[in-house]
């Protein structure tokens, strides 16, 4: 494999049409990918409903599908600004635009007020827990409520009223005070900024809530396979199907912000160096590095997943200046600067990618800002992600190139970022497919199977119970 310099400047700013929505598919809060995934599910349980039983069921789906979609996407939200907007009155704090999670690596809540921490954290457990409760128990009764109704002017037997929704009084007896400790700072950390979290939540409310008011033996069954059932299609199913396409298909699932900023780095080095084989271009861009060194950090690290910056350099004073770079890529913690075990075989190593200029610009990319912000979370797990993620993008310019025995220079890694982001928004689609299908279609399908096989007919329980 020959390794060619370009003079070519590429501007990779402009790379793919792809590039932002792709985006938004690696954003674990972004709303798009899940409406399409909600309104195809919505759509696809109407239609099935209607094939199967009639209008009536259709529409009581409808509702219930597409008012569930509407809280968990922006009802908790909403709840959250609500109550954040009492807390800056009553508590007079001027502002919650910080994140509870914490980890070994990253940990905003030193910087932050106790009190308004525990507030931000109730009141997004309680926004959740409020919509769960309207979803799993009230949103059934009203909809119960409203097919009685559309009953009741077609048919001259009249049914029984339905029970009326829980009050707030009765929400308040069931509720328990909340006593807040470390894992509830983190859970409450991931409701807020994980919206597929938000959906586990509430989806645990609607499976209790939707056994409970089942109006028969066969929804008692049916509800609760439907809605247990979604949940892995819901929240894992397109990761997954993205995760095993791209390894038979030997690409790498890399964030596209992370892309971008690995390709300009590349390109700018590429232009710089006099590199001639592919054992150079490993070695320059993923870095080599003295075995003894390696055995050092490992022997540092034993039982530890941080250490201090001064404990560091007492053992590689020679790396003092880009230990003292590398450092900087995270607040400090308890009073001290420290390091992460991958920072500190990237400190030991001389490669490219391990630059700590180059990650810190690729964070604080992928994190839109988040990283270098003090009361701010990023997971050190989402951190390791985004670098391997850049490892194996690298090892991947290099199977190409040996593949096809040819020349990498600019030109040949945007040649290979432009196949990497139209395999990914693919994969996407692909598993996004999946999961509506599945939502849709399958499991709608084996829930009137179910229906089927206990009542020996396809007919709607409300219909039956009016005739």
């Amino acid at each position: 494999m020959r390794i060619n310099n370009s003079k070519n400047n590429i501007n990779f700013k402009n790379l793919s049409m792809l590039s932002k929505p792709l985006g938004m598919l690696y954003n674990s809060n972004a709303t798009i990918p899940t409406l399409i995934i909600e309104s195809g599910v919505t759509l696809g349980r109407t239609y099935e409903a209607n094939k199967t039983s009639g209008k009536l069921e259709a529409s009581e789906r409808f509702v219930e599908q597409g008012t569930s979609a509407v809280i968990w996407l922006w009802g908790v939200q909403m709840l959250q600004k609500l109550g954040e907007t009492i807390g800056k009155r009553i508590l007079k704090r001027d502002n919650f635009n910080f994140d509870i999670g914490f980890d070994y690596l990253r940990n905003p809540l030193e910087n932050l007020d106790k009190i308004a921490l525990n507030f931000k954290a109730a009141n997004i457990l309680l926004s959740t827990a409020i919509a769960t409760i309207f979803i799993g128990f009230g949103l059934p009764k009203i909809n119960h409520f409203i097919t009685k109704n559309k009953l009741k002017k077609n048919r001259v037997k009249q049914k029984q009223d339905i029970s009326k929704i829980p009050t707030i009084n009765e929400f308040k007896n069931k509720t328990k005070n909340i006593s807040f400790t470390s894992g509830l700072y983190n859970f409450a950390n991931v409701l807020e900024n994980n919206s597929t979290a938000r959906l586990l939540m509430t989806d645990t409310g609607v499976v209790g809530g939707r056994f409970l008011n089942a109006r028969s033996k066969s929804e008692r069954i049916e509800n609760p396979f439907r809605d247990i059932s979604s949940i892995y299609f819901y929240l894992f199913s397109t990761g997954h199907t993205v995760k095993l396409l791209n390894k038979l298909s030997s690409n790498t699932d890399i964030d596209p912000k992370v892309l971008t900023a690995t390709v300009e780095m590349l390109t700018e080095n590429l232009k710089k160096s006099n590199l001639t084989d592919s054992y150079n271009f490993i070695g320059k861009t993923l870095g080599r590095a003295n075995l003894s060194d390696l055995r050092k950090v490992d022997e540092l690290f034993k039982d530890k997943k941080t250490i201090t910056l001064d404990e560091f350099k007492q053992v590689f004073s020679k790396f003092s200046d880009k230990a003292d770079l590398m450092a900087k890529l995270q607040p400090e913690l308890s009073g001290k600067q420290i390091l992460s075990k991958i920072q500190a075989h990237d400190i030991v190593k001389s490669g490219w990618i391990s630059n700590p200029e180059f990650l810190h610009s690729v964070y604080n990319k992928a994190t839109k800002g988040a990283y270098k912000e003090k009361n701010r979370y990023v997971s050190a797990k989402k951190v390791e992600a985004i670098r391997k993620s850049i490892d194996n993008f690298i090892l991947q310019l290099q199977r190409e190139a040996q593949k096809k025995n040819c020349t990498i220079d600019s030109t040949f890694v945007e040649k290979i970022a432009k196949n990497n982001m139209r395999k990914n928004f693919a994969f996407y689609a692909i598993g996004t497919a999946v999961s509506i299908f599945a939502l849709g279609f399958l499991i709608p399908k084996i829930q009137y199977m179910i229906r089927r096989k206990i009542t020996n007919s396809n007919e709607f329980i409300a219909e039956k119970e009016n005739k």
